[in-house]
């Protein structure tokens, strides 16, 4: 299960209605270029489950002992060079013309730093390579969604992007199931060079099989400049939202995806903190938590076609918030079996509707900006959760304060999540359904 709402790729132009219906897709749906781009999908939940859920920030916290913070300090630094990097990449591809000569490059680093995890002893030079391993993937993956464009008709792109996201979630329950019979509990550090080969097997045929759709480069000027107009480009976004109703949706998503992401990467070290839960049990949840994303996804998009997708995120954000906060306040790990499902469901959910709420909320001409500060804000989001709501708040309590075991501090920090859910709720509530 993927600790993050997937980026979005950017969105077609909406089709022209015919008597309130879609035109018809024409041709096949499942061409070699198709079923080759929706593999990586499959490929990178690998990734996101091993590294981002369930082996590297357990084996470093439990197995390794060191404090969450590592962890928080590690995401915030990703999120920190990923906020620089992602728009001057973007803006590079888009001047040559070409995405897959970064989308290769970035995968192989990422796919050759999880393999060096295997072998890496010390805890700081692990965080460091699994640092490179995590920028890299983000940035692979930020190139990898554009070539949708390139394999799919446009009446056809919003059903391929659902078929990755499905396979994508069946990767995450197959590293889940078979990562889990061979790594013996206590020995995380195994997953990692399993995880590397399936990564790169199963990314192989859109690296070799999806081809970038030729566009005119840009005139292209020197590095420095490119990278100023990239961080003009996201000013100049950031000065378009304020006051717009997508503004303020962004500052909701902010939240939200802060606390989802942040209480995903932790679950199984909060699970081990409770003493309830065996590795077993913890694959178990993850598990179910990644088959209700599934549901979460697939309800959640029919759902929104009647409601709208704004309240389906208002009142699963209501639900999920209401059930950590119940979690955090009780300390009791059996709850655990209710939560973990609910923010994996949550997850689905919010991956499913909150990009299309976007899209309504977004004049055409701004669509692209508006999705790039979208990802953007979905990224650095990443990095504050960790860093200052989870381990901030175990440190104050255990360390600074000293009025809490790690136990009783994670139960804090679950309420903080919670309240930060809920807040996400109350400025999504200010937000209108359209623009």
């Amino acid at each position: 299960m993927s600790t993050t709402p997937a980026s979005p790729p950017v969105p077609p132009a909406a089709p022209t209605p015919v008597s309130g219906a879609s035109p018809r897709p024409r041709g096949r749906l499942l061409t070699l270029p198709v079923v080759s781009w929706v593999f990586y999908d499959f490929a990178n939940t690998i990734f996101s489950y091993v590294v981002l859920t369930r082996y590297f920030t357990e084996w470093v916290v439990i197995e390794r002992g060191r404090p969450d913070w590592y962890i928080g300090v590690m995401s915030a630094c990703v999120a920190l060079a990923l906020a620089v990097a992602l728009p001057f990449f973007g803006a590079l591809a888009d001047r040559r013309g070409r995405n897959k000569p970064f989308l290769i490059g970035f995968t192989l680093a990422s796919v050759a730093a999880t393999a060096a995890l295997g072998f890496t002893g010390p805890v700081l030079a692990a965080l460091v390579v699994a640092g490179v391993a995590i920028f890299a993937f983000n940035s692979a993956e930020a190139q990898y969604h554009p070539l949708l464009a390139t394999v799919a008709a446009p009446a056809q792109r919003s059903r391929v992007s659902g078929i990755g996201v499905g396979v994508g979630y069946l990767g995450a329950l197959l590293a889940l199931i078979g990562l889990g019979a061979v790594v013996p509990d206590g020995e995380n550090q195994r997953a990692f060079v399993p995880t590397a080969a399936l990564f790169g097997l199963f990314a192989l045929p859109c690296l070799l099989l999806v081809h970038d759709r030729r566009r005119p480069a840009g005139m292209m000027p020197s590095l420095a400049g490119l990278g100023a107009s990239a961080l003009g480009q996201v000013v100049r976004s950031v000065r378009a939202a304020r006051g717009r109703p997508h503004g303020r949706f962004l500052i909701a998503r902010f939240l939200y995806v802060d606390a989802i992401a942040t209480v995903i990467a932790f679950m199984t070290v909060y699970a081990r903190r409770t003493g309830d839960f065996s590795a077993g049990e913890i694959d178990a949840l993850l598990a179910a938590s990644t088959v209700c994303a599934i549901l979460g996804a697939l309800t959640a998009g029919l759902v929104s076609e009647w409601i709208g997708p704004r309240r389906v995120v208002l009142a699963t954000l209501v639900v999920v918030g209401a059930a950590m906060l119940a979690a955090g306040l009780s300390g009791a790990g059996a709850l655990l079996w209710v939560v973990g499902p609910l923010v994996g469901a949550a997850l689905g959910s919010v991956t499913a509707s909150d990009r299309i709420l976007m899209l309504a909320l977004l004049p055409p001409e701004r669509r692209s900006e508006g999705f790039g500060l979208y990802a953007l804000i979905g990224k650095v989001s990443n990095g504050f959760g960790p860093l200052v709501l989870w381990s901030g708040t175990i440190w104050l309590l255990s360390e600074g304060l000293e009025v809490a075991g790690p136990l009783v501090a994670s139960r804090a920090a679950v309420c903080v999540l919670a309240l930060t859910a809920l807040g996400g709720a109350a400025v999504l509530r200010g937000v209108p359904d359209s623009r």
